[in-house]
């Protein structure tokens, strides 16, 4: 029973595999992607695939300066010892690198040359996301094979609201989405809201910017004292927040809703502010 477990484990991890290798056709430099395939090859007991992936995942944070990244890629490398004299040659370029960027910002929403496109950026944490969810078994491998895919392409069109895993999850009516919203609220200990409680409130409506509202899922539909409560997609995403409050210059308190009712509220507030 365990090597039958342990096949068919193995045989979902090649099918992610097909698909991240996808992907990487079309964004060729993804971080969350390439960092994938390097987990999935060392769960798959491949090491040289992994290892070829590791050192893309390499190059791409040394070029971008991607901070976390370069702290996982060296604690890779660090964690097997010695190695070869190339690899001990990127150690030492991410080590200077590393130290060289001490005490700076992340930079995580600029457009300098060197960094992912920015469609890769937006999109990059719904795609950790949908691999939380996978591998909390709240998505089967063909969910979560068709979510990236989704991801993907609507990530490549304009389409006027963000490109998130609620929008794919709710657009393919999946049967599962009120207890998959439950499970993001419990896992995330942010509280589930209903926008349709908040009368829509111009005093709030450019409190971000609206591009901002439009590509990362957060918007702010009320405010307590000087703070603002926002409506999230990805409850996961550790970055989200603490960059409104960076566009915003507030505190923000996110709430969780349903990607239906963030589009409604985004149109009333696109309305707003053409008039």
């Amino acid at each position: 029973m365990a090597e039958e477990a342990k096949k068919e484990e193995s045989e979902q991890l090649e099918q992610v595999v097909e698909t991240l290798e996808q992907i990487l056709e079309v964004m060729p430099e993804d971080y969350f992607t390439l960092h994938t395939l390097y987990e999935t090859f060392i769960k798959l007991e491949q090491p040289g695939k992994a290892f070829e992936y590791l050192a893309r995942l390499a190059d791409f944070v040394t070029c971008s300066q991607n901070e976390e990244g370069i702290h996982f890629v060296l604690q890779q490398y660090e964690a097997l010892g010695d190695l070869d004299p190339e690899i001990e040659g990127r150690k030492a370029q991410l080590r200077a690198l590393r130290a060289e960027l001490a005490g700076e910002p992340v930079a995580v929403a600029s457009d300098r040359a060197g960094d992912a496109p920015a469609v890769a950026r937006d999109i990059e944490a719904e795609m950790a996301l949908a691999w939380d969810l996978y591998q909390q078994e709240q998505l089967t491998q063909e969910e979560y094979s068709n979510v990236l895919h989704d991801l993907t392409e609507t990530s490549s069109r304009s389409v006027g609201v963000p490109v998130t895993v609620l929008h794919v999850l709710h657009d393919r009516q999946f049967s599962r989405f009120e207890r998959l919203m439950t499970h993001l609220c419990s896992q995330s200990g942010i509280p589930i809201i209903s926008l349709s409680s908040y009368e829509e409130n111009e005093d709030f409506n450019e409190a971000l910017p609206l591009d901002f509202m439009t590509r990362r899922g957060v918007l702010p539909f009320a405010g307590i004292g000087d703070d603002l409560l926002v409506a999230v997609l990805n409850p996961f995403d550790k970055m989200l927040v603490s960059q409104a409050e960076d566009a915003a210059g507030k505190q923000c308190h996110p709430y969780l809703v349903s990607p239906d009712e963030y589009d409604r509220r985004l149109t009333q507030i696109k309305k707003a502010l053409d008039r």
